[in-house]
């Protein structure tokens, strides 16, 4: 009988042993990354932040030619909104300390919002908006 439980163990620690050898001959397929970050606001704050976001920070990554992140209030838990932008070209997006689409989002941002001393001001105000927040980061599984 141990024999028997023996070989049974040996043949299928054999088999799980293999598939990752399998596994790796094939191409992996593209993952989309996210960035999933979630506020709390501040009392009374919240309408001031969507007024920003509607005005400002959504119209910058649209004129970049970047996705537009997606907000989602939400219902329960601890924070009042989840914010999920995709990251178009995943992780490696942050190897560089001059990230294209920083540099693109930064440029129209200040086109819209007249120059770096009016920058300046509404990410200070954004600031005084969010009393909490707290990011991830995720990728699909293809």
């Amino acid at each position: 009988m141990i024999h028997k439980l023996l070989g049974s163990i040996a043949a299928a620690t054999l088999a799980m042993a293999t598939v990752p050898a399998i596994a790796q001959d094939e191409p992996e397929e593209s993952r989309t990354t996210y960035s999933v970050e979630f506020l709390r606001f501040a009392p009374g704050k919240a309408e001031t932040w969507t007024e920003m976001n509607d005005k400002y920070w959504a119209p910058a990554a649209e004129a970049a030619g970047l996705p537009v992140p997606t907000v989602h209030w939400m219902m329960d838990g601890e924070w009042d909104l989840m914010v999920i932008r995709e990251i178009p070209r995943g992780l490696a997006t942050f190897d560089s300390h001059d990230a294209e689409e920083r540099d693109r989002w930064s440029a129209e941002f200040l086109k819209l919002v007249g120059g770096e001393e009016a920058a300046k001001a509404l990410r200070e105000e954004n600031g005084q908006l969010v009393e909490a927040s707290q990011r991830f980061f995720s990728h699909t599984h293809p």
